[in-house]
């Protein structure tokens, strides 16, 4: 005999709790993107790192599909604050309820060299002159810094190229100029002595080095080198 027995409301429920954050650890300037883990997630939440407000908040979408596994409930995605170095505990409220992690579970907060680094430059590849291109690092200060392009090929550079924030100083643009096809090195310079920041200064053109000691970032014009 087939006896039916109620389903019990909630029985599958995990409830709401913040499980992790990833990465587990960003520059002091902030500005990196994160990714929020857990369950219970509801369209009103909101997160938070070391007490400051995680920016951006999205979601990620509901398959349409719907054989298809979801994330909605179980993610959100942010913006890195800026903090002080160390562990911060992070944080989301949803529906009246805040759940945290701290301590070595939280978010740790690297300090930023003093002349500034450059983890990343994008697009890297295949591009022509008016492109934007993003930088993201720390100390990227656009009031006190430009970028130099020093061509890989025999050394010559294009100077002085005008950097504008897009968050704070974790995140800024740059406008590439017109330049033939070939491999560029990047540069960041300090406006007021001229003194490469990051990345490691090219020889002059008229040297008989290499450009091996120059930037290990670089961008390529036209088709990939």
């Amino acid at each position: 005999m087939l006896v039916f027995l109620p389903l019990l409301a909630g029985c599958n429920d995990p409830g709401f709790a913040l499980v992790s954050i990833s990465p587990i650890y960003g520059w002091t300037d902030g500005c990196n993107a994160v990714t929020l883990s857990g369950h219970g997630f509801a369209k009103d939440a909101t997160a938070k790192i070391g007490g400051t407000a995680v920016t951006g908040v999205t979601f990620p979408e509901a398959p349409k599909n719907p054989l298809t596994p979801t994330n909605v409930g179980y993610i959100l995605y942010g913006v890195a604050p800026a903090g002080s170095h160390g562990y911060a505990e992070v944080s989301v409220t949803s529906g009246g309820q805040t759940s945290t992690i701290t301590g070595t579970g939280g978010y740790y907060y690297v300090s930023c060299p003093a002349a500034g680094s450059v983890d990343s430059v994008t697009p890297g590849e295949a591009l022509v002159g008016g492109e934007l291109i993003a930088m993201d690092g720390c100390q990227l200060d656009a009031a006190t810094m430009t970028v130099r392009l020093v061509d890989a090929a025999d050394l010559t550079v294009a100077d002085g190229l005008a950097l504008t924030s897009l968050c704070g100083k974790g995140s800024v643009t740059f406008e590439a100029p017109v330049l033939a096809d070939g491999t560029y090195y990047v540069e960041l310079v300090d406006v007021g002595t001229g003194a490469v920041l990051s990345g490691a200064p090219c020889p002059p053109a008229d040297s008989a080095d290499t450009a091996s000691s120059c930037s290990d970032h670089a961008i390529v014009y036209g088709a990939a080198q």
